[in-house]
Formats: C-alpha cells, structure tokens, sequence
C-alpha cells in the first residue's frame, strides 16, 4: 500500500504542484467575503505544501527498497538552509512590499494590507528557493549515491552507482568549469565533486556533479574505499 502511495506521489509533476501559490492570492483578495471561499484556498496551499514534503519522503522511501540491501548502508544527508541569510532576504521583501502597497493601496479595491499580503505571500510560495535554498537530499547506499535536487519548479531524482563513479574528491565549485552543482544554495563553495568512469559524463547533460553535503566528513566516511580519499 505504501509503495503505491508512493508512486503516485512522485508520478505527480512538481511544476504541477507548485501552482498552489496562486491560491494565496485568492484567499487574500476573497478575505471580506464569507470566511469558507479563503478556508478553500488556503486548504490548496496547505495541501501543496504538504505534497511536496510527502514527494521528498517517497523519494526516500523508494529509492531505499529499490536501491539499497536489507539492514544494509543507507546514510541521508539533507543540507539545511542558512537561517540568518534567509531572515536577510525576507526582510528586504517585506520592506519592498511595504513600499509597493503603500503606493498601489485603493488600487484594483485592494487595501494596503492586502496588497502587502498578496506580494509577501506570494513571492515566499512561489520563489521559495531564493529565500530557502533548493531542498536537497543526498543518500549513500551499498550500491551507489541518490540525489534528489528540487531548483525550483522541476526537481531531479538521480541514482549513480558507484561502477559509473570514478572518483569523489573535495573540491571548490568553479562555475567556469562547466560543472553542474546540486546544492542548497546558490552561493555554496566548499563541496565534492564527482566525476565519472565514462568521459561523456555521467549523462548527455550531466558531466561533472558537484554536490555539498551538510556534514562532509561524516559523508565521505560512508563511502565505500577507494572513494573520497584524495583532495582537489
């Protein structure tokens, strides 16, 4: 049972999950007609939130029967988002929005809160990623290494075998040696880099990975040996 729930959780676009945002809007311009019409929308959003952090733990939950031995390594790693750098973001928003509200407030027969409201709201829903980071899940197993990388409204859920891997080494991002980087946030430096066997990259698209695990020591200590041993 749970592994068709599963499934059909993760069968679901993100990119049609992610419209839920738009039901902020709604319920904020809806807030003076009878409560039930913005109880509806804000169900949406409650919803398509509580979708996506379900489709995370499917992911999990299916990659470990899938991809992992009974009893055997399955190591998580789940990068957080910086708490301080994200306070500094939402409060330039709020700011902005104040701005924007104060000088649109009567416009469109919005008040000034709700106007604040919709353009808070919304932008925190709808480009969540710029003031959290790219929810990111690394998995190391028996058999290989799992990345589940959510950059905004598509999401890619990889699985490398350690056969397809050549070396993992530490390393700084360098954005000129087109590299791919499935990290948390943007500006992440210090990580690994993986790089494959086949020197046509892993994929057509996906050459050398970059990734930045939370607690790197800790990741490379779960790696089988022969990996992770040798520094950029």
């Amino acid at each position: 049972m749970r592994q068709a729930l599963d499934q059909f959780i993760l069968a679901i676009p993100v990119l049609f999950i992610k419209q839920f945002p738009y039901a902020w809007i709604a319920a904020v311009v809806l807030w003076s007609w009878p409560p039930t019409f913005s109880i509806v929308f804000l169900a949406i959003i409650v919803i398509g939130l509580f979708a996506l952090r379900w489709q995370s733990k499917a992911w999990i939950s299916n990659l470990q029967r899938e991809h992992a031995f009974k009893d055997g390594k399955f190591h998580v790693d789940q990068p957080p988002f910086s708490f301080m750098d994200s306070a500094r973001k939402i409060l330039i928003l709020v700011a902005g929005a104040a701005l924007l509200a104060w000088l649109l407030n009567g416009q469109f027969g919005l008040g000034f809160w709700q106007i604040f409201l919709i353009i808070v709201g919304f932008t925190l829903l709808y480009r969540d990623t710029q003031f959290f980071g790219a929810p990111t899940t690394y998995i190391i197993t028996d058999q290989g290494i799992g990345i589940h990388f959510t950059p905004g409204h598509i999401d890619y859920r990889l699985f490398l075998t350690f056969k397809e891997i050549s070396r993992i080494e530490k390393s700084t991002y360098q954005k000129d040696r087109n590299w791919d980087a499935f990290v948390r946030t943007r500006d992440t430096k210090d990580g690994l880099l993986m790089t494959p066997k086949n020197p046509n990259g892993f994929t057509k698209r996906l050459e050398k990975l970059f990734i930045a695990p939370n607690d790197t020591e800790k990741f490379l200590e779960q790696l089988p040996r022969g990996y992770g041993n040798t520094l950029l």
